[in-house]
């Protein structure tokens, strides 16, 4: 397979554009085109017809859990094989709350240790270092979940190794632990701004960008790739597991793994194979033996910035489920190119499985979206037979293709007024969340969503987990993920039964000394879920009195910390309440804080409390120059994997405002037919004067 990287400029609308052609064929090392043998991305040397293989990454990730906290490194290899001193950028996601706090580069023996800066600063000390020829790395957030690492100065046949930490919490549902660690970068739609005049360069080397413009990156578009060629960004885990408790279970729904036990209680996982491809995220779940599992726990942790505490509890069942309650349930499907392939047959299976278990009672409907959104019918119906086997119906036929236009399916699901003023509405929205217009939906989602409640379910291999964890809390609703269709009707029964009893809202936490605590305000909680609180002490606790509206009835809970719920301290929780201190001013500016009150505040603990954020990065320096002066650098951005079950071409984004472009499979003479093709639709643009379409 050959690639053809292309420069795209964009104007207005989408109207004027020039392409340029640096060739890059899948090749192994410095040779010519005639030895093209397997797929290792080659660049353009100053030897016409040479071409030099491009800098490669391998990542190693050990994850240490103890209890609640998931401490992580990740361990990036940029190893550069050509004749050229290298600069590699790298996109890659982490957890949506990932407190990354380390930063370390490695260049043989020697180990240098990121600091933190405001992101200007230290993007403008890595610029000099890079200039000045000094081995340097950057670490920086795009999004709460997306970073980039740039390493500058790697020299020819060298490699230089970066090490990042971050630390997170172990999710715990229905007497189930379970973490994430996304290894995937799913391309984001970026919708089109109307009436606004965009310029923009946009790097693609054959693929799509992960976000153009904003991050140097690009997807290759081979969904298939040969068994025998080498992995692309080769990913190697390995998770210390000390739970605290007896466990029953060790699994991974996504992964073929191997676990062997420590010695000291503990477990070690590992994936089978050894390294796997970074196309889909891991998922590890642990379930403790029966009777086991806990139903409170509380931790703490003293250090020189202050003391911290950690408290997980978990409310009662509900027995009186909401079936007596009159109901609405707007069911939303994308339609969008991204959901081409497994992800459109799983989200079709989710539908199915919501609409067979509607009750008489119930009135519903169903929202399909892409470029554009419609629904089933003009109004809620009643869930009577006849209505259920018509949209079971609709729902079969459905395709995958054309943008991700979420705010419009937004928009009608909440415009559908329920039928009777008494009913609840529920809207489960079902998508890969592949956009980059997060912060305008959540905005969106806060200010419109009323009474009713979001519920959004995250299907594919590599779903957009920050925005869909994020709207199902500014929805006052609750979220899942779905990553294979065997998973989705146990996983949508579930997410239905909690949707069927009353949460747990109106909760309020009172601590018998002054602490500030998080999250401020607490969500609402749902059938499984513990209320999970972190806090900054000013003194030891003595008590914490809960309470909280358990449907119609009033629910209260008290917690004595003693030392036998808390024996050892537990480290890093100060890290965790200043990631959720930051995402609490995050939140606030959604809901209409004052952006620069908002920066100031993130800027502070970003910097107190030595964390990557919206306003701050890491930086590591070598203070030793290494690339000798007058000899070039060149700029790599480094191939992503496509996300597992997509399927390119099948899928078309429009080409405005930064949009995504998709190019065409194929051989050396479907170049001149696509460079023919772009610019005989982009004069047809200039004269129709409306948006135009690459199709693959």
């Amino acid at each position: 397979m050959r690639h053809y990287p292309l420069t795209l400029k964009l104007l207005g609308s989408g109207c004027l554009f020039w392409l340029s052609g640096n060739l890059a064929f899948a090749a192994g090392e410095t040779l010519g085109l005639d030895a093209v043998t397997q797929g290792t991305l080659l660049l353009k040397s100053e030897q016409p017809g040479r071409y030099q293989a491009a800098p490669t990454q391998q990542t190693d990730v050990e994850m240490l859990v103890t209890g609640p906290i998931v401490r992580t490194q990740v361990t990036q290899r940029f190893s550069n094989p050509g004749a050229q001193w290298a600069e590699a950028i790298y996109a890659f996601p982490l957890p949506e709350e990932a407190a990354v706090d380390r930063l370390a580069m490695r260049i043989g023996e020697r180990l240098v240790q990121g600091v933190i800066m405001e992101k200007a600063q230290a993007r403008q000390t890595y610029e000099t270092a890079r200039q000045q020829g000094k081995r340097s790395a950057l670490v920086q957030q795009h999004r709460p979940n997306l970073f980039t690492t740039s390493v500058a100065n790697i020299p020819p046949n060298g490699e230089i190794e970066v090490r990042i930490e971050y630390q997170d919490l172990v999710t715990w549902r229905d007497d189930r632990f379970s973490l994430r660690f996304p290894m995937a970068v799913t391309p984001r739609y970026r919708p089109r701004a109307p009436d606004k005049l965009v310029e923009e360069d946009i790097g693609l080397t054959s693929g799509w960008a992960v976000l153009p413009g904003e991050i140097p990156n690009a997807v290759p578009l081979d969904p298939d790739p040969d068994p025998e060629s080498p992995l692309l960004n080769p990913v190697s885990m390995r998770v210390t597991l000390d739970a605290g408790l007896p466990l029953a279970e060790i699994a991974s729904p996504t992964h073929e793994i191997r676990s062997e036990a420590t010695g000291q209680g503990g477990v070690t996982v590992s994936f089978t194979r050894g390294e796997v491809a970074a196309d889909r995220d891991f998922v590890l779940e642990w379930r403790p033996v029966a009777g086991q599992a806990p139903r409170a726990a509380f931790f703490t942790e003293r250090t020189d910035a202050g003391d911290y505490a950690l408290m997980l509890i978990m409310p009662p069942a509900a027995n009186a489920p909401l079936a007596e309650i009159a109901r609405e349930l707007i069911l939303v499907i994308d339609t969008s190119g991204s959901m081409g392939g497994a992800s459109i047959r799983q989200a079709r299976a989710a539908l199915h499985t919501a609409i067979e278990q509607l009750t008489p009672g119930d009135t519903f409907n169903v929202i399909q979206f892409n470029s554009s959104s419609e629904a089933l019918f003009g109004q809620s119906l009643p869930a009577n037979s006849t209505n259920k086997r018509l949209a079971l119906g609709y729902v079969d036929a459905l395709k995958a293709h054309g943008g991700t236009e979420i705010r419009g399916a937004l928009e009608r699901a909440f415009a559908l007024s329920p039928g009777d003023d008494q009913r609840l509405t529920q809207v489960l929205f079902v998508t890969d969340g592949a956009v980059s217009n997060e912060a305008e939906l959540l905005a969106y989602i806060n200010q419109s969503v009323g009474d009713r409640r979001l519920f959004t379910v995250g299907i594919g291999s590599a779903p957009n987990a920050h925005f869909m964890a994020e709207a199902a809390l500014f929805g006052r609703g609750d979220h899942i993920y779905i990553g294979r269709i065997d998973e989705v009707r146990q996983k949508m029964e579930a997410l239905l039964d909690r949707l069927e009893h009353p949460a747990l809202t109106a909760i309020r936490l009172t601590l018998s000394n002054q602490a500030d605590v998080l999250p401020d305000p607490m969500p609402d909680l749902y059938a499984g879920e513990p209320i999970v609180a972190v806090m900054r002490l000013s003194e030891d606790v003595v008590r914490i009195d809960i309470e909280g509206q358990l449907g119609n009835t009033l629910w209260r809970s008290g917690l004595t910390p003693t030392q036998t719920e808390s024996e050892a301290p537990l480290r890093g929780l100060g890290v965790h309440w200043a990631r959720q201190k930051i995402q609490h001013w995050m939140r606030a500016l959604v809901r209409g804080g004052d952006p620069e009150q908002t920066r100031q505040q993130v800027l502070d603990l970003a910097l107190r409390h030595h964390l990557v954020s919206q306003y701050t990065s890491l930086v590591a320096v070598d203070v030793t120059p290494a690339r000798p002066q007058g000899e070039a650098l060149g700029q790599h951005a480094l191939d992503a994997n496509l996300p597992a079950g997509w399927q390119p071409g099948s899928q078309t984004h429009a080409v405005q405002a930064a949009d995504q472009l998709i190019l065409a499979q194929g051989s050396t003479p479907s170049l001149l037919s696509l460079a023919l093709g772009l610019v005989l639709t982009a004069l047809a643009g200039l004269v129709a004067r409306r948006p135009f379409k690459v199709a693959s």
